[in-house]
């Protein structure tokens, strides 16, 4: 299993929020200088968040083009997505794959439109779900369907995956939600986790439950998973 570094974005910083909330941020830094370090530690894919452009506030579209040039091997870049022209763009800086959510729950004729385009192999579905198991959107101020429901209409998809994030525990270093492993038997792509990471026992239970990508972020930063690339 391999370790992706997220960087999120908020006004042109990179932060790190508690269960998505605004406010809630610790600030990391300027987030070139943060992507070259993870880059230096030997990451070699990173995981990229527009938090604005997911609540509709601006962008960071000109920080996300500086990030995907950095060398990074692998680099995956989610929020605000909700055009395929905007989805075309972000492929043409160098992005690997691109992580679709509101598009996918809200507008699904359009998201077939964008797999024609990009091909569904460029495509990563979010699946970023609250303590009840119902899928937010919007920068997670949207409600949408049931976890079981999404990973329905996924399977009806040739993507290259899913991103399961758990809100509750996203930005808190307060251990994983044991439940994904029953999520995670029902993707037939790549499967990636988000969301409370904390340490090396939670990266083990991640891994035997068949993650392929764990997203860290919190854990990074603070110092305790800084260097770990692979469990």
């Amino acid at each position: 299993m391999k370790i992706v570094p997220s960087i999120d974005l908020s006004s042109g910083k990179a932060v790190k929020r508690v269960k998505g909330v605004r406010g809630s941020e610790l600030v990391v830094g300027d987030p070139i200088k943060v992507g070259e370090k993870l880059y230096e530690l030997g990451y070699e894919a990173l995981h990229i968040v527009d938090l604005d452009a997911a609540e509709g506030h601006g962008d960071n579209e000109d920080v996300v083009k500086v990030l995907t040039t950095l060398g990074f091997k692998w680099v995956q870049v989610g929020g605000g997505i909700r055009n395929c022209m905007k989805a075309q763009r972000l492929l043409s800086y160098g992005a690997s794959s691109i992580v679709i959510s509101t598009m996918f729950y809200e507008n699904r004729r359009l998201f077939e439109e964008l797999v024609s385009l990009v091909g569904g192999e460029k495509i990563l579905i979010a699946v970023d779900y609250d303590e009840n198991l119902i899928v937010r959107t919007r920068g997670w101020v949207g409600r949408g369907v049931h976890v079981d429901e999404a990973l329905n209409d996924v399977n009806n998809y040739n993507v290259l995956g899913v991103v399961f994030t758990y809100i509750g525990s996203e930005g808190t270093v307060g251990g994983v939600d044991k439940r994904v492993q029953n999520l995670v038997v029902r993707v037939r792509g790549l499967k990636e986790y988000a969301g409370g990471i904390s340490g090396l026992d939670d990266l083990r239970f991640l891994k035997e439950v068949g993650i392929d990508y764990a997203i860290v972020g919190m854990a990074i930063y603070r110092g305790s998973l800084a260097g770990v690339k692979y469990v």
